[in-house]
């Protein structure tokens, strides 16, 4: 396995997390249900999703399926396994129908305000806002009208504000475009761009093997702290939680094991992980490895 996490550190992530990552689950079978000029609703098999069809949307009968899927863009934002496919593709409605998704929400872009959240939709291999969705955190669904089938999931577009605090500040010196080197792992190439007004680190990587990981970093105005939530091609899926320690970037997914970051001179950044055998007063490190910009 390899990754932007190396292999080394990754094993004890997922040991610590009890299997970590948030790989999709298993797609379910279609559930057809056929729907007419009349109007009618198709719930999936799982009862997570529902479309309500209004009478007059549909010219005739079209036997519509909405199951479960795991070809989604790989984005950090998006709730992990909020996935469905609505079929027969080309299917469209005079008249829009309403879609309802029930989600995850520790499966989440966390550090976000989750009444934020919206319905998206696939368009051209990326998520795409609905207008007009609305969102109930009460009873974690999301719902939205739309206008055709697709592939549709629960996603936060991007802060509503824009961000130019200190601490909004603190992780820019990883900003660049930049050559991944580890001992433990394969080299690849990481491009670490700022985002979302200002508030939002996003991390594009891909290493020789192919393996792509995504990552969305944000000082977050909910409990004053970093987030980061990176997602790879694997299925990997990891939430990281800390703040900034002097020079370095300090993010722990639990209270034995963290990442960090630090500018060693104006074209590196080491990155490494450390973890805590004696509830962190001494720490030894479990991977090293450097970025050097491109």
């Amino acid at each position: 396995m390899s990754s932007r996490v190396p292999s080394v550190a990754l094993a004890v992530v997922l040991t610590a997390c009890g299997g970590g990552g948030s790989p999709a689950g298993p797609t379910t079978p279609p559930t057809g249900t056929t729907v007419g000029p009349s109007g009618g609703t198709v719930t999936s098999s799982d009862g997570a999703a529902r479309l309500v069809v209004p009478a007059g949307a549909l010219p005739a009968s079209v036997p519509l399926t909405l199951r479960t899927t795991s070809n989604v863009p790989l984005d950090p934002h998006a709730a992990g396994r909020s996935g469905y496919e609505l079929n027969p593709a080309g299917t469209t409605f005079a008249m829009p129908a309403t879609l309802s998704l029930r989600y995850d929400a520790s499966l989440g872009p966390s550090g976000t305000d989750e009444r934020e959240w919206r319905l998206s939709v696939v368009n051209g291999g990326e998520w795409d806002t609905l207008a007009q969705g609305t969102l109930d955190a009460s009873q974690r669904l999301a719902s939205a009208p739309i206008a055709s089938a697709g592939t549709y999931g629960v996603r936060w577009p991007e802060p509503l504000g824009t961000c130019g605090s200190g601490h909004d500040r603190e992780f820019d010196f990883w900003l660049g475009s930049w050559s991944f080197a580890s001992p433990s792992s394969l080299p690849g190439t990481n491009d670490i761009t700022k985002e979302g007004n200002g508030c939002l680190v996003e991390e594009h990587f891909q290493d020789t093997s192919g393996t792509r990981g995504r990552s969305v970093s944000l000082y977050s105005r909910l409990d004053a702290q970093w987030h980061q939530t990176y997602v790879d091609s694997r299925g990997n899926r990891l939430i990281l939680i800390g703040g900034l320690d002097r020079s370095r970037m300090v993010l722990h997914d639990t209270p034995s094991h963290r990442f960090l970051w630090q500018a060693t001179g104006p074209d590196v950044v080491r990155y490494w992980g450390e973890r805590s055998t004696d509830g962190g007063t001494t720490w030894n490190v479990d991977f090293d490895s450097n970025y050097t910009r491109r």
